[in-house]
């Protein structure tokens, strides 16, 4: 069955992550085969990987989110209205490594250098909680 071999060819290319980002331009059937192969192990992609938090964000609690966004970590029009689909489902691999660690710190820092210089105050309280 077609699906079953698209699965098998983007299983064997899943660490070609530019590859395999094309392939989900290709149509909707291998753009659903595709993204869960991305996401399964997303801090393991080197390239601006923090941007993932940013989409877990987006898919996490409402408690989580309002605190992001009153501490200013987050603008509430910088959360994506919808996403396609439930990325963190797809998530099987969660190694906390320097990779992860460098993710989440270029996030943060990503999150100071685009935000105004009233917000780190607001953002050094949120630490502390």
């Amino acid at each position: 069955d077609l699906p079953e071999l698209i699965y098998g060819v983007l299983k064997y290319l899943q660490n070609d992550y530019s590859t395999l980002h094309s392939c989900i331009l290709v149509n909707r059937l291998w753009c659903r085969i595709a993204i869960p192969l991305l996401w399964e192990d997303p801090f393991s992609i080197p390239i601006k990987n923090y941007n993932f938090i940013i989409i877990y964000s987006h898919n996490s609690n409402s408690d989580f989110k309002t605190k992001l966004i009153e501490y200013k970590i987050i603008e509430n029009n910088s959360l994506p209205p919808d996403t396609l689909f439930n990325y963190p489902s797809f998530l099987k691999y969660l190694r906390i490594n320097k990779k992860f660690v460098y993710s989440v710190q270029n996030w943060v820092e990503n999150s100071i250098r685009t935000s105004n210089p009233g917000n780190l105050s607001r953002l050094s309280d949120f630490k502390k909680k």
